[in-house]
């Protein structure tokens, strides 16, 4: 169900207010270019600095306008197990399923993150992605915590961020010992390629925002096992993952967004805009790719 790049989404602002016009446009961009779908008010969509009515404004307005051609994905970032719950029944009609976060912060205990995960997955009939990423939450998704979670009906894949990428073989070689049916999801445009070579599904991509089309062909050249297109666009798209991330993102990416004519380059404070040396860096590469 969760193949392909998904595009970790940003959120458009004009004068700090949500840009629905430009939001509009961006999509009907991403669309076009193939992609499997996007997620919405994930941590590209600065979904902590969004107020909950924002996001729901947010995850619908997207909705609309993805009218069913690709996935639509709500991130779900919360500490809280009942903000999670309200946040998802409020616009589970929306969407095609949750990304949901381990508790961030409060570092939780292994039995916690099962309880929190396992409440959510009873809350609601659509899929749950679950997002491991212990740089972000001061937490780990263990092996058998997992496996665990993996048993309950609708979580269905897993956003995985942790450095080591034997996950991807090592995870998904037990579950296919249980017959569970189950995607991993790269969770880092870096080690996105290698991933998919461990068997990863996709991935989940800030890098899809700015170059759509060389993600997805990048993934179908791997599972067509077109070696040589696979490892030209590997390489036109390295340089492009580290930029994204050379400053806090996502304002890497709403800068390029912003070159590109989809978004303005506005973020929420604490976030700002990327400095003059990082803005020629992204320029270069675009016009490198023919994208300026």
């Amino acid at each position: 169900m969760f193949c392909g790049y998904f595009a970790a989404i940003v959120s458009p602002f004009r004068e700090m207010k949500l840009d629905f016009v430009s939001l509009e446009k961006y999509l009907a961009h991403l669309i076009g270019s193939g992609i499997s779908g996007v997620v919405v008010c994930g941590s590209t969509g600065e979904s902590l600095l969004l107020s909950p009515d924002e996001r729901l404004e947010l995850v619908r307005a997207t909705s609309v306008i993805a009218g069913g051609k690709v996935k639509v994905i709500a991130g779900t970032l919360d500490p809280s197990t009942n903000n999670c719950v309200r946040f998802m029944r409020q616009v589970e009609h929306f969407v095609d399923g949750f990304l949901c976060i381990c508790p961030f912060f409060i570092k939780p205990s292994q039995s916690q993150i099962y309880t929190h995960f396992e409440r959510l997955s009873a809350s609601i009939e659509l899929p749950i992605i679950l997002y491991n990423n212990p740089a972000r939450t001061g937490v780990k998704l263990d092996f058998e915590t997992f496996i665990k979670l993996s048993q309950l009906k609708n979580i269905l894949a897993i956003k995985e961020c942790a450095a080591d990428l034997s996950v991807f073989a090592h995870w998904r070689s037990a579950l296919n010992d249980i017959g569970k049916e189950f995607n991993f999801l790269a969770g880092n445009d870096e080690v996105a390629p290698a991933a998919m070579a461990m068997g990863a599904s996709g991935a989940i991509s800030v890098s899809a925002n700015v170059a759509p089309i060389l993600c997805q062909k990048m993934y179908e050249a791997l599972n067509k096992q077109d070696m040589e297109k696979f490892k030209v666009l590997r390489d036109d798209l390295d340089q492009l993952h580290r930029l994204m991330f050379e400053e806090p993102s996502p304002a890497p990416v709403k800068y390029a967004l912003s070159r590109l004519g989809m978004v303005k380059n506005e973020l929420r404070a604490p976030l700002c805009p990327v400095g003059l040396i990082l803005q020629e860096k992204i320029d270069l590469w675009l016009r490198k790719i023919g994208l300026l």
